[in-house]
Formats: structure tokens, C-alpha cells, sequence
């Protein structure tokens, strides 16, 4: 059933039959076994719901605990397959009395009559009018809207905070001006979390200079041998996009670098250059997969980031000096436990500040955030590092373990606490 027109079994069963057999689905066997599987779960139940995890392990054979916030297989061939069946019945398929889609926000194909703007209307895009952009220069032009408005709500808070009246947090302050009131410039860089599906799809990172370079479409070239695989690899890896809890800890900072009159500038990990990073004060929000700038200073620090998996992708972080009672590693649990390292570093040149948050997951990225702008937070490390009030704080690393509900933060703990020389 869908909508109110009664379709019956056999007519979808046999529509799933000679999609799957057409020849643009046999040069794509895996997307071939994942249409049948999702038709054969729909049409024995077409109000179940299906988990990315589930189809992960029953269709394409993952292990039942893998990380889906890792591993976005599911995620990138469900895509592919709605590009494919759209493909499909606006060619091959143009004249079959119905069409199978998958909406957005499921996974569970759908069985349906043709419509007759079907013919002239793609399923994914809107019906396009006269001088409005192409659907692929639509999208970017959207992400473009959204990090405007991410920046513009960013100035807003910056603004607001101005004539707003607030609850002093004198060490707060007093770390952010010891921070970023030397003169230099100041960038709060932005994690790339398209990039985290793009290096899944080549299987591996990608090498900083590489990334600087914006070489992602000889990677694709180079790394990645499904041409259906690469093609979507290319087209979405130019969709620039960030974490909402990045533009939450940027909106916070924002707001303590107006209080203290000092210039912020946000960007995106992918507009930063090897001379900003090197002679600036900057802000890393991020893994070293979402940034790849964090790699610049992975081996100035105690806690490193190990990704020992590619597939299913698996990260732990690597104590490489235990002290009592710290474990030799840590491994965050999916969707419970994760990790964030918060670090007080000089840049490359040693002419300015750079504070690193790096945390398992983006969720515990933010709880690194929020240390750092709270005042009971940064009294505890004060106290933790044997620093006097009123006394610059020296370089740091903090490590924190988050507990991690709904894709929230309620608490967070210190694990340790270095000092750096």
C-alpha cells in the first residue's frame, strides 16, 4: 500500500525482479544484493524499520558491533542506490507503470505508481525553474548559505554578548587572553566531516599536503576503483560541511573573544594554509580524519590518535607514557564512551598559541569545548597543574572521557593531565 493506491505483492515483487536483473544494476553487485535485500525486507513488511546497523551486518557483512559513526558504508551506498534507481526509471525503466524509491530519512524502498512529472522530474531534486542553479551547483550553493549562516549566527552571538549582561569567569578570561592577546591573528578552524566519507570510500587518510592541495579528485582517481563509488566519492567530497556541535563551541568562543575585545576569525579546516597554521594563534576542532591539520602536532603529544582498523573503521587513543592507574590505551565505546584531548601548544614558529580539541567523536569534541569555557572547569585545572592564580598557565594536555546519551554530553571527567615543556 502506499498512499492510498493499492498495489498488489506479485506486481512489486516482479518490478524488483527485473531491476535487480537490468544491466546498469549487474555491473554493480553490491548495489545489485543491497536493492534485494531492502526490496525483500519491504515487501514482507513495508512498515518496518531498518537501522543502518542492521543492514550493515546482514547485508554486507560487517561485525555486529561496528561503529556506524565510523563506518558510513550503509550511509554512501543507500545513496548511491537512490541515484542508481532514479537513473534507472528515468531511462531504462521510463516505462514501467511504477517505480520503486527510497525517501530520505529510511531506508525502506518504497512501491509506487508513476506519477507524470516523474518523466520530467528527478526524485531527489526539485522541478527546476529558469535561472535557478543546476542541481549540483544547487547543493554547493546551499552549503555555502548554511556556513554563511553558520559564521553570521557566530558574528550574532559576538554581538549579542556586547550589550548583554553576564556571569563574570575571571579564569576563563584569564587563560583566552594569556591565549590570543599577543598581537598575532586569531582562526578557529572547523572540522571537514565530508572528508571523514570521502577517506572511508579510498580506504585510508589522506596526507596533509594532499588535503592543502585539494587533490581529491586524483585520489578518487587514484584510490578508489568502483567507478560508481568514485563518481559519488568526487561529487560529494566539494559539499564542504561541519559538525553543529563545532559551530556550538565556535558560537561560545565567539563570545568570549568579544568580551576581551580580540578578532576571531572562523574557517573551515579546508580554507587553512601550512602559513596561518605555522604564525597564528589557531583553534583545531576535530579528529585528525575530520582535520587533517591535528596531524601536525600528533607527535608532540602524549595521547595519540591510532586508527588500527580501515574495515569496519575502529580508533583508539594510544597512552605512549602511562602513568599509575592510566591504561596503555583507550578506545571509545559507540554511542557511550568517548575521548577528547585538549592541548596548549606554541605554533611552528613559536609565535603564537594553539589550542588543539580533538576529541573520538564530534559529541565529545564539544565536551572538550566546554572545559575550556568553564570557570569551575578551568579552576580544576588550574589546582591540577599546581598553578597559583593570576599565573600564566604553561603548555598542557588534558584528556577527558565523556559519557555520551542521545548524542549528548551530560558528564565528562579528567583522565590526566601533562604538563608540556
Amino acid at each position: 500500500m502506499t498512499g492510498h493506491v493499492s498495489i498488489a505483492p506479485e506486481a512489486s515483487r516482479e518490478l524488483l525482479d527485473r531491476v535487480t536483473s537490468s544491466p546498469q544494476f549487474q555491473k554493480s553487485k553490491r548495489l545489485r544484493e543491497l536493492l534485494l535485500y531492502l526490496g525483500e525486507r519491504a515487501l514482507k513488511d513495508p512498515n518496518c524499520v531498518l537501522r543502518e546497523q542492521e543492514i550493515g551486518v546482514e547485508a554486507l557483512g560487517r561485525a555486529p558491533d561496528y561503529d556506524t559513526s565510523h563506518d558510513t558504508l550503509v550511509r554512501v551506498l543507500v545513496s548511491q542506490l537512490r541515484k542508481k534507481l532514479q537513473e534507472h526509471f528515468e531511462g531504462e525503466g521510463r516505462d514501467e507503470p511504477l517505480v520503486i524509491e527510497i525517501p530520505k530519512g529510511s531506508y525502506v524502498p518504497v512501491f509506487r505508481p508513476r506519477r507524470d512529472h516523474d518523466r520530467s522530474a528527478s526524485i531527489e531534486d526539485p522541478p527546476r525553474a529558469a535561472g535557478r542553479p543546476q542541481p549540483a551547483r544547487l547543493r554547493l550553493w546551499v552549503a555555502l548559505v548554511a556556513a554563511a549562516l553558520v559564521c553570521s549566527g557566530a558574528a550574532a552571538a559576538i554581538i549579542t554578548s556586547r550589550t548583554a549582561t553576564h556571569t563574570p569567569r575571571p579564569t576563563v578570561e584569564g587563560f583566552w587572553s594569556q591565549l590570543f592577546g599577543n598581537g598575532q591573528s586569531t582562526y578557529l578552524v572547523l572540522s571537514d566531516v565530508t572528508l571523514i566519507d570521502f577517506e572511508s570510500l579510498m580506504g585510508g587518510p589522506i596526507s596533509l599536503s594532499e588535503y592543502e592541495a585539494h587533490e581529491f579528485d586524483r585520489l578518487a582517481d587514484l584510490r578508489i576503483h568502483d567507478p560508481v563509488h568514485r563518481a559519488l566519492a568526487r561529487e560529494f567530497v566539494n559539499r564542504v560541511t561541519t559538525a553543529v556541535s563545532d559551530v556550538q563551541v565556535a558560537r561560545d568562543f565567539g563570545v568570549l573573544a568579544a568580551r576581551q575585545h580580540l578578532p576571531l576569525t572562523i574557517v573551515s579546516a579546508r580554507d587553512m594554509s601550512s602559513p596561518l597554521v605555522a604564525s597564528s594563534n589557531v583553534i583545531l576542532l576535530g579528529s585528525r580524519r575530520a582535520d587533517p591539520w591535528v596531524g601536525l602536532f600528533e607527535t608532540e603529544l602524549n595521547f595519540q590518535t591510532d586508527y588500527y582498523r580501515e574495515s569496519p573503521a575502529a580508533m583508539r587513543f594510544v597512552n605512549r607514557s602511562p602513568l599509575p592507574h592510566e591504561q596503555p590505551s583507550y578506545e571509545p565505546q559507540w554511542r557511550r564512551t568517548g575521548y577528547c584531548r585538549v592541548s596548549f601548544l606554541s605554533n611552528p614558529r613559536h609565535t603564537g598559541s594553539i589550542l588543539l580539541i580533538s576529541g573520538s567523536d564530534v559529541i565529545s569534541t564539544e565536551a572538550g569545548g566546554r572545559f575550556i569555557a568553564s570557570e569551575d572547569s578551568m579552576r580544576q585545572l588550574r589546582w591540577m597543574l599546581h598553578v597559583s592564580p593570576g599565573l600564566p598557565l604553561p603548555h598542557f594536555e588534558l584528556f577527558l572521557r565523556t559519557q555520551i546519551v542521545n548524542s549528548t554530553v551530560p558528564w565528562f571527567e579528567v583522565v590526566a593531565c601533562r604538563t608540556h615543556a
